[in-house]
């Protein structure tokens, strides 16, 4: 993918990630007041993002989307193989049958990195509840993660030109999962114990 006249191409916005990431070159990108004003603004994004979602009408997603883009990069957790073209991620999107008998999805702690006027990276924590329309009848399940993003600034808004999936490994999930059922009334209980049951 080659580099315009208005937009980092996709190599230096990687490179620019990574450089975010690891902290390095980070003095020069963004002022505070250009920071607020920018995480102001890919917050309302994922708002209009997590508005689709729960709407049911997964193939708007788009909307939210660089469209221009000729290599959307897509990541979901429970895909094998990552999507890299508009084709397989339309059809993840709109499989062409209902696969989902509801689906909603939820985001918070969101922390961005301005790395050009064109161009944020975006990490936040992901929510997710779940009931699946086809095979024998399922309880619902819910499961969360973290999201790395990086949005492209266009003439209409930021849109998404990437949308990664990062997943806990399989021991700190269970031990996350485990902290997060004990019930809000534990550390009142544990308390009363330690004051000798007073």
């Amino acid at each position: 993918m080659g580099q315009s006249d208005d937009n980092i191409d996709r190599r230096q916005a990687m490179q620019f990630a990574a450089a975010g990431i690891l902290g390095l070159g980070a003095g020069g990108w963004s002022t505070s007041a250009q920071s607020n004003e920018r995480y102001a603004e890919i917050e309302a994004v994922l708002r209009q993002t997590e508005a689709i979602w729960n709407s049911q009408q997964f193939h708007r997603l788009k909307e939210v989307w660089d469209e221009d883009d000729s290599e959307p990069w897509y990541v979901p957790e429970e895909v094998e193989t990552p999507f890299f073209s508009w084709p397989e991620i339309e059809k993840y999107w709109n499989p062409g049958r209902k696969v989902l008998e509801a689906f909603r999805w939820q985001f918070s702690n969101l922390r961005i990195k301005v790395l050009a006027d064109d161009l944020t990276l975006a990490l936040f924590d992901h929510f997710y509840e779940i009931k699946v329309a086809i095979g024998p009848p399922m309880p619902a399940t819910a499961g969360f993660d973290r999201c790395l993003t990086l949005f492209r600034k266009k003439p209409e808004g930021w849109r998404h030109i990437l949308y990664a999936q990062c997943p806990l490994g399989p021991d700190t999930y269970v031990r996350t999962l485990r902290q997060k059922i004990v019930r809000p009334d534990f550390a009142d209980f544990s308390k009363s114990l330690n004051d000798g049951g007073k």
